[in-house]
This record gives C-alpha cells, structure tokens and sequence, in this order.
C-alpha cells in the first residue's frame, strides 16, 4: 500500500500544488457569487482574499519552481537573465492585478437588492441531470480497457479516439456551470412556508449535483489505474508541454522536499 500510495499520491500532491492556485481563483468566484445573491459582505471580502493569494502564488512560487520549463519554452534554458526579468515581470503582474481587484472590490462594497431565482428559471435540472448522465458515461469509458482485456483481449479503437481527458474536462465544466447555476437560486428553508413544489421534494436537483460530484471523484481515482493501460497503447502527443514533476526541485519549500536521487 505505501509503494502505491508513493507512486500514484505523490505525483498527484505535486500536480495538486500547482493545480492550487487555478482552483483557489475559481473557488473565490464562487463564494464572491454567494456573497452577493446573499448579500453577506464577509464572503466578498474573502473571495478577493482568495483571489490574491492564488494570483501571489503563481507570480512567485509557481514562476520560480516552474523557472526551467518556462526558459526552455520560450527557448531561453539557462539562461538565468530571462528568469530574473521573469520574476519581475512576475512581480509587475501581481501589482498590476492588486490594484485591479482593489478598484472591483469597490464596485461590490455595497449590498444590492437580488432578484428571486427559482431552479426552474435557472434550469437547474438539466444541468443536475446533464451532469450524472456525463458521469456515468465517464465511469463507462474508463471501465471498458479492463472489459476490454478481460473479454476480447485489448482496448477497443473507440476508446482510444477519444482520451478520458477529454470527457474529464466535459464532466468539469457541466459540473461548474451546475454549481454556478445552484448559486443563483439559492433559497432559506422555511418549515412554516413550504409551499412551493422545489421547497417540499425529497430529493432536488442540489442533491443529484452533489451525488455526481462524489462519483466523478470516484471515477476521477480509478482513472489513474486506468490510465496505466490505455498508455501503453494511446499515441503519444509531443506537441504538448511536459512536465516531469519528479524533476522539479522543492527544496525551497523545505530540506525534506529535495528531489531523490537516480539510482
């Protein structure tokens, strides 16, 4: 168990750090919406602290950490006066975006009056349905290279058409736009005024969003053991920029982040 949690966990907390940043910004959207469909100013306060710290994160640690493939890309390697000029262009950004979020967050200050949005008027079911049913077909494509082998003896051609990336990025978006959907109708719970069909079902479109959620979770870790066998047969795409995050060196963050040595 430790030898896979070491070969499948730790490439995943390296991906996940710098993942952190995107998704700390797209998590800042989120509670600035629920703090104006709410009018709480604190959750707009906190939704501009988050999108500093993500935007402080990429201009300083992700700039330096990711300094080689940055040159090497804009075909610069070693040479260690285009990082320095990166790292203050870096520097010039997060100014720039701080004064940015700082004359927007002036146009939020206020608390304004929000009209009522009920799920049917967002379309919050389609989404929620939309969202399981691409789930589902996610779940289906990673499990067919194991059908595959077991019955046939290979992966079938369709599945290597069309990667599992693909349909994993597809699952992301719908999800989003689902969530952000939800955070247009977000309504209190009233036990004396049920009244309305969405205020008194069992199960709502809320849940069917939050139960696709775990499964792609789900399906989103079996996709790494999934992901071994369609490698060895999916074409590989040298267009693309890759990143050997067992190279990158971590020991800025700490003596007990420096990289292994090649045996």
């Amino acid at each position: 168990m430790l030898m896979m949690c070491w070969f499948y966990c730790i490439p995943f907390a390296k991906g996940l750090f710098f993942a952190s940043a995107p998704l700390i910004f797209l998590l800042s959207l989120f509670v600035l919406k629920r703090g104006i469909r709410q009018s709480r100013p604190g959750l707009r306060q906190l939704s501009f602290m988050f999108m500093f710290i993500a935007a402080l994160k990429i201009c300083t640690a992700d700039i330096y950490l990711l300094r080689d493939y940055l040159m090497c890309t804009f075909e610069r390697c070693h040479d260690t006066g285009f990082f320095k000029a990166a790292q203050v262009g870096g520097l010039v950004v997060l100014l720039i975006f701080s004064l940015f979020l700082f004359n927007l967050y002036r146009n939020f200050a206020q608390d304004r009056r929000q009209k009522e949005i009920t799920p049917e008027q967002a379309h919050l079911s389609f989404w929620a349905n939309l969202s399981m049913t691409l789930v589902m077909v996610l779940i289906f494509w990673l499990a067919a290279p194991w059908a595959g082998y077991l019955t046939v003896g290979h992966v079938p051609q369709l599945f290597m058409s069309v990667p599992w990336q693909n349909l994993a990025m597809i699952n992301i978006a719908v999800l989003l736009v689902g969530f952000w959907k939800l955070e247009d109708c977000i309504w209190i719970y009233n036990p004396k005024e049920k009244t309305k069909k969405y205020q008194t079902s069992v199960w709502t479109a809320k849940d069917t969003l939050w139960v696709a959620v775990v499964l792609f979770c789900i399906a989103l870790a079996f996709s790494y053991a999934s992901n071994d066998v369609l490698s060895e047969v999916m074409p590989q795409r040298s267009g693309h920029l890759q990143i050997d995050l067992n190279s990158i060196d971590f020991s800025a963050i700490g003596p007990g982040f420096s990289p292994s040595p090649q045996r």
